[in-house]
């Protein structure tokens, strides 16, 4: 009987053991599916961003390889729809006597006249995100944001960067185009 007892005591002790490996097994098994969770939800946010940067990145190389300045404000406005979120903007640049003309942009923004001010130093930016151009360091017009989509976040730090971006590059892109149409033309001209 006391052999008995021993081998049921071994067994017990054995059972626990093997109880006690199940529990750090099954423990070890929540972490590692929590962490597979956790990096395929990393996965997909990778996925996504780098589907946004890749979509920057074609749209910006449209505007810098833009022929004319219809074709660069194109992408201006693409970079605005598609990356930004918005569809109610317009793009101004300061003509002669300083005032803004609009040569882009769509939605209510566009069609309101009084947000054609003067000159830049009448434009409201209270509720509106203004976006400066620049060539080099001078100022020569803006893109104003009234609103992004209504399915989309609010503006964000990435936003930021694309609109610096666009701040940047954007009007001297559609400069750009606009020369590289006038010297094709006289290059044309001349061959003829």
């Amino acid at each position: 009987m006391s052999s008995t007892i021993t081998e049921l005591r071994i067994l017990r002790n054995e059972l626990l053991e093997a109880h006690r490996e199940l529990t750090r097994l099954r423990i070890q098994n929540e972490q590692l599916m929590a962490s597979n969770r956790d990096l395929s939800t990393l996965l997909v946010t990778t996925e996504g961003r780098s589907g946004e940067l890749v979509k920057i990145i074609v749209a910006f190389r449209r505007l810098l390889e833009a022929h004319d300045s219809g074709t660069a404000l194109r992408s201006v406005e693409e970079i605005l729809i598609n990356v930004i979120g918005t569809e109610d903007f317009a793009v101004l640049l300061i003509g002669e006597s300083d005032r803004l003309l609009v040569v882009g942009g769509m939605g209510p923004t566009l069609k309101r006249s009084e947000l054609v001010p003067p000159s830049l130093g009448t434009l409201d930016a209270t509720e509106l995100k203004v976006i400066p151009l620049y060539i080099l360091e001078n100022l020569v017009g803006v893109i104003v944001i009234d609103h992004v989509l209504p399915h989309r976040d609010p503006l964000n730090a990435n936003d930021d960067q694309v609109l610096t971006l666009l701040s940047r590059f954007a009007a001297t892109a559609i400069m750009a185009a606009e020369h590289k149409k006038h010297w094709t033309k006289i290059a044309l001209a001349e061959v003829s």
